[in-house]
């Protein structure tokens, strides 16, 4: 895609001395440590190529290196991340706060890899979009040059891909030429659908109006659907998939018709979701009935569904996905006295594979490499159609190299302002733990929350004796004998010490565990999967699914965003070296400055509802540890050494990332015995406690409570599992400690003290780099020094006046 000579130039030739914030200034200081690491870096070290952008003096060589590597996910690779899309935060935290997008030469590279990968793009923007303003407790900047870049983005990608319908639209641009379909013997199936049915799926055909129209998808969903069905008695599913048609969503906001151009296929995603933040927004103020008002909403959006619509998450399970319809009747308003947050429930299809007997070779061309070097200018006689309107030619106007001075001056200045006087202390960040208790099935009934504010005024000469003893390792031989696939020694040792002792835990029926199940976890995810398909009138296509989603306004969800980009960092790092340590981390994506979309976790629950549980209904357990026995007693060698294994995973990432917050309504358990850890408004470098830090000083969280499932502190599957698995984990995380630093490093240079985690400043990234590399000689002092911190961490007593507060406070359950 060619830029017109001299249109949108938003290249600046020059930087005023003190307009810069200070954390960028420091940039060089943080980083020079990779300046000299430039030889035999291959296209596949991603994160190595994007520390060139940050640290070399010349940047056309960086982005000369960034034109090799791929653009797109490899779904193929076990969830291990090589591509360029993953770090498009790190990319464009750069491009905004260290260039203020002022190379020329990378915005190019940015254009033309979104040109050739629309999920790339839609990334780019959503992450732009949320950069265009810095919002504080006290004040809010707009970054206006960001917001300039992303009127000239939003217009190049609409040329772009219009006449297109964006659901998979690069696999056919890139990856299914008719001369590569039959390139690979496994894929010759003589059901393997060609390149010209694909094209009716994606381009043009299917975007067609046909000449019969579907009343019944029409009015599903809507608020006439019930008097449809009366008026069609018959059945009105869809028999087939062709009867659906996918066009472009049109905002129900948008009341301005002369706005609206021939194509918006770009657009559509991004209307979509515009529109369901509008809606959280709207929410916030009405008084009554909001769960009501919800729904009348989400009906309202249903007449222009289906559409070419996705949710922009990377998980291969939705990624391909075409949004059919919401499904208002299981959307919940969750209320605080500030802000409506919403779950929202929607049907999914796969349109490129419907109907299709074989499609593996799909998922196979969807895993090739994506790359600058495929670039070409993709001609679309739809491009034509385009009417540039007054606002149109306006943005595409050239900008002196004056005005952009002083525009950049006036953005930065604040920003600097800002940084220079950061905020420690930050309100308690209203959590997403309230959506995973069980709630009345009134559908009008919302949920308030209270938000409380710490008030801690704690004294105590409470002292821990510690009870542990030394311990043998035998780590060598361990992680042999998984890595060799020998059986997995965790199970062996479960095997030797089960808890099905007839003194330890209770007998249940099957009607009582099915009863129990159902009151603490909810309904079953694949139970609601086939109640929701077997009321959908798409309940007869092969690839039909759902997605449940948290919608939330007025947060700032940067940092929860970051924190996952982390955390699923360390994922990579534990399955490197092979180990058997499992984080179940959830997408999250910042769609604004202070919007965006959760993925929620299905069959789990907080340990605070759970304990509800156990207190007011089922007293008949003595603890959290006999309960777990009682429980999951038919299959408890699994789910111990799911537990084990989650339990071990999230104390090294609450350790090294210092996450806090760690009450019981912030850890949850799944049906399998899984610990999962949610929100992340506290890691690193801020804590809750305005002054008095409850969980200072506590490495991690490591309760009593957690152990005694594990048979106490002198049971063999905490002294020869939960030690050694951690220590193990520890060095491996210390082995690929940069790939955690840089990602940090980064982001430090760029968002600076704007990022509540990096409110000690440098010295957060200082404190991060001592907690991977303490100061011993010798893996067996290591070894020490691992255990040393299990120690200071079990039963702290910091930890646990922490849920005593919380108990007190706001009556979260310990």
């Amino acid at each position: 895609m060619q830029q017109e000579e001299g249109a949108n130039c938003f290249c600046f030739q020059k930087k005023n001395k003190g307009v810069l914030p200070k954390t960028f200034k420091k940039t060089n200081e943080i980083l020079r440590k990779y300046k000299n690491n430039f030889l035999d870096i291959s296209d596949s070290d991603i994160l190595e190529v994007i520390i060139r952008l940050y640290v070399s003096e010349d940047k056309q060589k960086a982005i000369s290196m960034l034109s090799r590597c791929r653009i797109n996910p490899n779904f193929q690779s076990n969830n291990l991340r090589e591509d360029l899309e993953y770090f498009i935060p790190q990319m464009v935290n750069f491009m905004v706060f260290h260039q203020q997008l002022s190379d020329e030469n990378l915005k190019q590279f940015v254009l033309k890899a979104s040109s050739l990968d629309f999920f790339f793009a839609h990334l780019v923007y959503f992450q732009m979009k949320s950069l265009s303003q810095i919002i504080t407790p006290h004040e809010t900047v707009t970054i206006n040059v960001v917001k300039k870049f992303l009127e000239y983005f939003l217009f190049s990608m609409a040329q772009n891909y219009s006449g297109n319908l964006l659901i998979a639209t690069h696999i056919l641009q890139m990856n299914l030429e008719l001369s590569n379909l039959k390139d690979d013997n496994s894929d010759s199936d003589e059901n393997s659908p060609k390149k010209s049915q694909l094209q009716a799926v994606y381009q043009g055909t299917t975007k067609q109006q046909s000449m019969k129209v579907n009343e019944a998808i029409q009015n599903y969903g809507t608020a006439d659907w019930i008097k449809y069905q009366n008026s069609h008695p018959y059945d009105n599913r869809v028999k087939n998939h062709k009867e659906i048609e996918l066009q472009d969503y049109e905002s129900i906001f948008n009341l301005e018709k002369n706005e609206k151009t021939l194509d918006t296929a770009f657009l559509s995603n991004i209307q979509f979701w515009n529109d369901i933040m509008r809606i959280c927004d709207e929410l916030s103020k009405v008084q009554t009935k909001k769960t009501e008002v919800l729904q009348a909403c989400l009906q309202k959006m249903n007449k222009n569904l289906p559409a070419s619509v996705y949710v922009p998450f990377v998980n291969n399970q939705v990624r391909n996905y075409a949004i059919l319809k919401i499904v208002p009747k299981e959307s919940r308003v969750f209320s605080t006295k500030m802000r409506s947050p919403f779950s929202l429930t929607l049907e999914l299809y796969r349109p490129e594979i419907e109907g299709q007997s074989n499609h593996k070779f799909i998922e196979k061309k969807i895993s090739r490499p994506i790359t600058m070097s495929q670039y070409k200018l993709l001609q679309r006689t739809q491009s034509q159609l385009f009417n540039e309107d007054h606002s149109i030619i306006e943005n595409r106007r050239t900008f002196s190299s004056t005005d952009a001075q002083k525009q950049i001056q006036n953005d930065f200045q604040q920003i600097k302002f800002f940084q220079m006087n950061p905020q420690v202390h930050h309100p308690v960040i209203q959590g997403t733990s309230q959506f995973y208790y069980q709630h009345p099935t009134d559908e009008n009934e919302e949920e308030q929350i209270d938000q409380q504010k710490l008030k801690p005024e704690i004294s105590s000469t409470y002292s821990l004796e510690e009870n542990v003893q030394a311990f043998s390792i035998d780590e060598e031989s361990s992680i042999t004998q998984e890595k060799n696939g020998e059986g997995n020694w965790l199970t062996s040792i479960i095997g030797k010490n089960s808890f099905i002792q007839p003194n330890r835990g209770l007998v249940l029926t099957t009607q009582e565990h099915l009863e129990m199940k159902q009151a603490i976890f909810g309904e079953n995810s694949l139970d609601q999967f086939e109640r929701i398909k077997s009321q959908s009138i798409f309940s007869q296509l092969q690839t039909w699914n759902i997605i449940h989603l948290i919608i939330k306004t007025g947060d700032n969800l940067k940092q929860e965003q970051f924190a996952l980009q982390l955390i699923s960092q360390f994922d990579q790092i534990f399955k490197k070296e092979g180990l058997p340590l499992k984080l179940r981390y959830y997408e999250v994506l910042s769609m604004g400055p202070d919007c965006g979309i959760i993925e929620m976790i299905k069959n789990a629950t907080t340990i605070d509802s759970l304990q509800k549980h156990l207190r007011k209904e089922y007293t008949q357990f003595k603890n959290f540890s006999d309960f777990f026995r009682s429980f999951f007693r038919h299959k408890i060698d699994q789910a111990l050494e799911n537990y084990v294994q989650s339990l071990v995973a999230y104390g090294l990432v609450c350790y090294f990332l210092q996450v806090k917050d760690r009450h019981n309504g912030n850890i949850l358990l799944d049906k399998e015995g899984h610990l999962i850890h949610i929100d992340f408004g506290f890691f690193l470098s801020i804590a809750p406690g305005k002054g008095v830090e409850f969980e200072k000083n506590v490495p991690f969280k490591l309760l009593s409570d957690y152990i005694e499932v594990l048979g106490g502190v002198q049971g063999n599957l905490f002294k020869e599992n939960f030690r050694k698995l951690f220590f193990q984990g520890f060095k491996a995380c210390q082995k690929h400690q940069k790939e955690i630093l840089l990602l940090a490093e980064m982001m430090y240079t760029g968002h600076g003290t704007t990022l509540p985690c990096f409110s000690k400043g440098e010295q957060t990234l200082k404190e991060l780099q001592l907690r991977f590399n303490p100061k011993v000689q010798s893996s067996a002092e290591l070894y020490v020094h691992v255990q040393e911190l299990i120690d200071k961490s079990l039963d702290n007593w910091r930890a646990r006046w922490y849920d005593k507060f919380q108990y007190f406070a706001q009556g979260i359950f310990y």
